[in-house]
């Protein structure tokens, strides 16, 4: 229904449709229904019940901390995780249900750890906390096959290698500046990038495809390329960091404006000629302008002055006018209809 309206909405802006386009789309039952609407709100019921199940029980315990024994907490807790995990087993795999069962025992989970680290004074550094419960979490994000769990983890993993950085600064400080730790945060964020994508490619293969691909595979691929466009963010705006302090400070981080340039380049590519997503390109828009304004404050460091400043101002208006007309235009082919589509590449030939 949601593909019929764009596209009916997509040929009013051509003009291929002479007519009221409101009929057309009465007409092709593009609009929501009753039952569309119920779907929607008792998903968004689902997500936001289980989410306040697993937020509201760790505000529980922080609130009745002092009148709880630790029994009556584990037990608590303990409790609620093995009734989510009960309902999961009574769901169908895959489903809305199901994975928010598995969204809730993913966070009752960190609620565990954190319950263990303060009853027991582990003294386990933040970063430990933040790890483990990544950890523990893979082979559910493995299972669900579901972007928002996967998204939780790449979360959870970031945070604790940025824990790791704030906690041993000092002592390897000697050894790793903040650049270092930059490039392995883009390391690693890229790996994610590339793991995720192959599961989503994975993810929508053909039917006729899917008995020539090993079943293991199949059985973690997913649906969407949230995942990875998550992962593309968070390593855009790690290169595009990298770049700007090789801009300033290019005698100590030669490498950076080479390898923002080429990881630019091969994410151009991926998400222009072979799988159009225009939330990446735009990112890749705005990581260029940021590029090019902190790279012109750098010419004109000497002599900032109102001149200065205006054309810098002209420069990210122009920039930002052009990319955002060239966004439009791939917004509009991405919307063509297939046909018109063919007309024009018989006509061009």
């Amino acid at each position: 229904m949601t593909d019929n309206r764009k596209q009916i909405l997509s040929w009013a802006e051509q003009g291929l449709i002479q007519g009221d386009v409101e009929e057309a789309l009465a007409v092709t039952h593009s609009r929501p229904t009753e039952h569309d609407w119920f779907g929607f709100i008792s998903q968004f019921l689902m997500w936001a019940g289980g989410a306040a199940i697993a937020v509201g029980m760790t505000f529980f315990f922080a609130f009745n901390w002092d009148v709880m024994g630790r029994f009556a907490k584990f037990g608590l807790l303990e409790a609620i995780m093995l009734v989510a995990a009960f309902i999961y087993s009574r769901l169908e795999h895959q489903r809305t249900s199901s994975t928010v069962s598995l969204l809730g025992m993913a966070l009752l989970t960190g609620a565990l750890l954190a319950l263990t680290g303060q009853t027991y004074q582990t003294g386990a550094d933040p970063w430990q906390l933040f790890a483990v419960w990544a950890a523990l979490i893979t082979p559910w994000a493995a299972i669900g096959r579901s972007s928002t769990l996967w998204i939780l983890w790449i979360g959870l993993v970031n945070l604790s290698m940025m824990l790791y950085l704030n906690t041993f600064r000092e002592m390897f400080g000697f050894l790793f500046r903040e650049e270092e730790w930059l490039w392995i945060f883009l390391v690693v964020n890229t790996a994610f990038l590339v793991f995720f994508e192959v599961l989503a490619c994975f993810g929508s293969l053909h039917k006729s495809a899917v008995d020539k691909v090993n079943s293991l595979v199949l059985s973690v691929a997913l649906a969407n390329r949230q995942a990875a466009q998550v992962s593309a963010i968070i390593s855009g705006v790690t290169v595009t960091w990298l770049a700007i302090i090789a801009i300033f400070d290019g005698h100590d981080s030669i490498w950076g404006l080479p390898i923002y340039v080429v990881w630019m380049a091969a994410v151009f590519y991926l998400y222009r000629y072979i799988v159009l997503d225009l939330v990446l390109l735009s990112g890749c828009v705005l990581s260029g302008i940021l590029v090019v304004t902190f790279s012109m404050g750098w010419m004109f460091e000497d002599a900032l002055d109102e001149g200065a400043f205006l054309l810098i101002s002209m420069a990210i208006i122009g920039l930002s006018a052009a990319g955002g007309i060239w966004l439009k235009k791939l917004a509009r082919q991405q919307k063509q209809p297939v046909y018109v589509q063919k007309e024009q590449t018989s006509e061009e030939a």
